[in-house]
């Protein structure tokens, strides 16, 4: 396991493997090496910088070796908005945007890689991530800066909707137990892998009841506005909003009038997890599962109600989070 200030990181089983093979000096230039890109990529994430810019930061670091030469204390940093979560002792909260490490090292540490290829460990890993990318991405963007989320294939990330959230956490732990299903013979491993799962799902109901969309709190705003605005001085002003943007505008002010009861959140997700369930046991109906699962995330959206136009808009907004979850179960289920 890597040491970092003294203390052990773990940054998954394959690391680990090429790891163990190394030299003790290569491992401490290679560590450098890559201490130094993380920190560069952050430095060009994190601030607009223009190309003759890049190309100055690239001399310097030529001039000086600090390309070779970055400090050990930049090792792994993470910077956390909460400061409960970078002292949190609980494994979930320390890997908050990589949960899929959790799952991993519980893994390795009991020698469920050991009789693997490193093709074998890489698809593993690559399978592990791919079920958590979702909840590891939303909890980039809620609680970390310097460290942006992305979506599927590398592609743009858009912060999902309460609802779609939801969605994700019930697929990703429905997909969690079938990987232990599938994959992990020995019973009392299996057991704590479950185990796992469980505190997985506490973890991120817990991210899920702080979690706030803006365009959510947008739309409640502009609805709330619509229902008190009375004959006020900015109904001509809304009136050529509306007309400009009037699916929008329309969007907004149902969407934003729906509230839900926290038996009906219950209820949702119960539903969620009954059909993620006949996703593991009937991969053959696969198609006509991923509509029932549309079909209920869109009832719960708008109530059961909404124009088509609204309806259309909430499945578009959740295509994001759709590919996500198609994704992470083709890796499962197109491999029986």
């Amino acid at each position: 396991m890597i040491v970092v200030d003294g203390q052990k990181s773990y940054q998954g089983a394959y690391a680990e493997r090429v790891q163990n093979r190394q030299p003790t000096h290569q491992m401490m230039e290679a560590k450098k090496d890559a201490s130094a890109n993380r920190v560069k990529e952050a430095v060009y994430d994190s601030v607009s910088v223009s190309e003759k810019g890049k190309n100055y930061l690239d001399r310097e670091s030529a001039k000086t070796g600090s390309g070779k030469k970055a400090p050990e204390f930049v090792e792994y940093t993470r910077f956390y908005k909460d400061d409960r979560i970078a002292k949190s002792g609980d494994s979930f909260w320390q890997n908050t945007g990589s949960q899929y490490l959790v799952f991993s090292q519980k893994l390795n540490e009991s020698g469920f890689f050991d009789s693997m290829s490193d093709k074998e460990v890489r698809e593993a890993k690559s399978v592990l991530s791919a079920i958590t990318k979702g909840m590891d991405s939303l909890s980039n963007a809620q609680y970390l800066t310097g460290q942006g989320p992305s979506g599927v294939d590398g592609k743009g990330y858009t912060l999902p909707t309460s609802y779609e959230a939801r969605m994700e956490l019930e697929s990703s732990t429905a997909a969690l137990m079938y990987f232990g299903e599938k994959y992990i013979e020995d019973e009392g491993l299996r057991k704590e892998f479950e185990g796992l799962v469980e505190d997985y799902y506490a973890h991120n109901t817990e991210v899920l009841g702080e979690y706030t969309n803006p365009m959510e709190q947008m739309d409640k705003a502009v609805s709330k506005f619509h229902e008190t605005s009375g004959n006020g001085q900015y109904n001509d002003l809304f009136a050529k909003a509306s007309f400009q943007n009037s699916d929008r505008v329309a969007y907004s002010k149902y969407m934003g009038s729906i509230t839900h009861t926290k038996e009906e959140e219950q209820q949702y997700g119960n539903e969620l997890s009954g059909l993620f369930e006949q996703l593991k046991r009937n991969p053959s109906s696969q198609t006509d599962i991923w509509s029932k699962i549309q079909n209920t995330m869109l009832n719960y959206a708008t109530n059961g109600g909404g124009s088509e136009s609204i309806r259309g808009q909430v499945l578009t907004g959740a295509s994001d989070s759709f590919s996500r979850m198609e994704h992470c179960w083709s890796l499962l289920l197109n491999n029986q």
